[in-house]
């Protein structure tokens, strides 16, 4: 079976080779680490961690880059306001290198209960200055960049002459509001060659705090162009992947891009896979403390443990703009809830004479592998190791030995997931597993009939649970509940 990628540069599914046999190379990026991780962000870096994880099930060696931004992030995403960190530090009556260290720390501390594996490097922008302006020297030399009272240019009408700046995006120069996506002020536009340029090096007010010296100004550099520097720096001139939001499809990566082959002389692609994971909403919304729906990972991890978490990410699409709730959390924790359950059962069983739960076996590592090889198709995979489960229940008559291989199968494949199927048994919410396992039962004996064509029996049962405050509600993924 072959992996196939949706890549963003050509905005199609392409089937994934590595540049180096047998070595995968991948960026993604990171944390702006003013702030907690919330569930969006969150959501993104299991994507990235699933990839990194499946990647290595299929063989290859994977060196694995994300960055950690502690300078140069505005607070409007691009050349204008203030640094994320520097404000955020101010409103804390901290230093800004005191609220990255406790910030950082934070960060991994999360990262671990998520079970998101440690990346090869996470590259923090301030140990990498030097480098940075290097990096912008070079691109002034090779004709890219130009200086404007203390600040730093990339000339985006010339870059797009010959290497089409925007396709990443998707878009054309005419599509292009004034500047690089987004409005700047006239006092930029009289400094800018063109309202489309954008800053690798922006010169610092007085007032700034966060500022380094350079041919040009004391200054910092633009947010952009740590990304493009850190990753050469660690993955080469060109390498695999690069990861992240659907909010960096534009102008962010657009903007990388241009700088890799700007400041490395390139005339072909720095990279060529593009991934992008879609937004989360909650409740149907977009996510915002001013409306209240803004949920951080500290803030969940309070009431759900972080397997949990993991399991609601691995059931969406990294691709599809998917809902969040508490609910939907309550909803992953049943499910699994139901792993745990079969590997209990499968440890206390004495097993019997049965030899034909080797044939699901078989079925579970191909239909896994053909839902993985397909995007990453996370929720098709997820509702085949149900299934899988559901399967090895229902015959724990079979030999002891068949049964363990089963078992350890349900694991391995879990854990591509970002699920850790530690031993033991964990404990529902609210102690209610008895009354969850028959629940459970009901639905499986319903899904056994509708597959039948006993849709009256079926649709009794439904009924009847919904008398008794069970909510039943099918989807693509397979039967859902909630208690009303």
């Amino acid at each position: 079976m072959t992996l196939k990628l949706y890549n963003t540069l050509t905005n199609q599914k392409e089937e994934f080779q590595p540049i180096e046999e047998g070595k995968v190379k991948i960026y993604s990026c990171g944390q702006t680490i003013y702030d907690d991780m919330h569930v969006g962000n969150a959501k993104t870096y299991a994507a990235w961690d699933i990839l990194h994880r499946y990647l290595e099930w299929k063989g290859y060696d994977v060196f694995h880059v994300m960055n950690i931004t502690d300078v140069g992030h505005l607070t409007d995403d691009e050349d204008e306001g203030e640094d994320k960190v520097e404000k955020a530090a101010k409103e804390r009556k901290l230093e800004p290198m005191e609220l990255v260290t406790e910030q950082v720390r934070r960060w991994y501390k999360e990262m671990d209960e998520l079970n998101m594996k440690r990346h090869n490097v996470n590259p923090r922008a301030t140990g990498h200055m030097i480098d940075m302006i290097e990096a912008v020297k070079d691109i002034i030399s090779n004709g890219y960049g130009y200086e404007k009272n203390g600040t730093v240019y990339f000339d985006v009408k010339k870059f797009e002459k010959e290497h089409d700046y925007p396709k990443l995006g998707g878009r054309t120069i005419e599509d292009l509001e004034t500047g690089a996506g987004g409005r700047v002020s006239d006092e930029e536009v009289e400094e800018k060659k063109s309202p489309h340029d954008f800053a690798l090096w922006i010169k610092a007010s007085p007032e700034h705090i966060m500022k380094w010296p350079s041919p040009w100004s004391m200054g910092y550099p633009g947010w952009h162009l740590e990304c493009s520097v850190m990753g050469s720096k660690y993955l080469g001139k060109k390498f695999d992947i690069h990861s992240g939001g659907v909010d960096h499809i534009f102008p962010h990566h657009p903007n990388e891009r241009a700088q890799n082959m700007a400041m490395n002389d390139m005339d072909q692609e720095p990279v060529n896979f593009w991934l992008h994971s879609e937004h989360i909403t909650v409740e149907g919304e977009k996510m915002s403390k001013s409306k209240g729906n803004f949920y951080t990972i500290s803030d969940l991890l309070e009431e759900f443990d972080g397997e949990v978490i993991r399991t609601f990410f691995a059931s969406i699409h990294y691709r599809s703009q998917s809902d969040f709730s508490l609910e939907s959390l309550e909803e992953s924790e049943k499910k699994l809830d139901r792993f745990y359950r079969t590997l209990n059962e499968v440890r206390t069983s004495e097993g019997g004479d049965g030899t034909d739960l080797k044939e699901d076996i078989k079925w579970i590592k191909k239909e896994f592998e053909k839902a993985m090889d397909d995007d990453l198709n996370t929720p098709l995979a997820m509702s085949k190791l149900i299934e899988f489960s559901k399967k090895i229940n229902k015959k724990l008559d079979n030999k002891k030995s068949i049964l363990e291989e089963a078992e350890e199968i349900l694991k391995e494949l879990g854990r591509l997931l970002g699920l850790r199927l530690e031993e033991g048994q964990r404990s529902t919410s609210d102690g209610s597993e008895d009354r969850e396992e028959f629940v459970e039962l009901l639905i499986d004996i319903r899904e056994e009939l509708r597959e039948k064509g006993e849709y009256d029996t079926a649709d009794e049962i439904r009924d009847r649970l919904k008398e008794l405050g069970v909510v039943l509600e099918d989807t693509e993924e397979g039967p859902r509940w909630r208690l009303s």
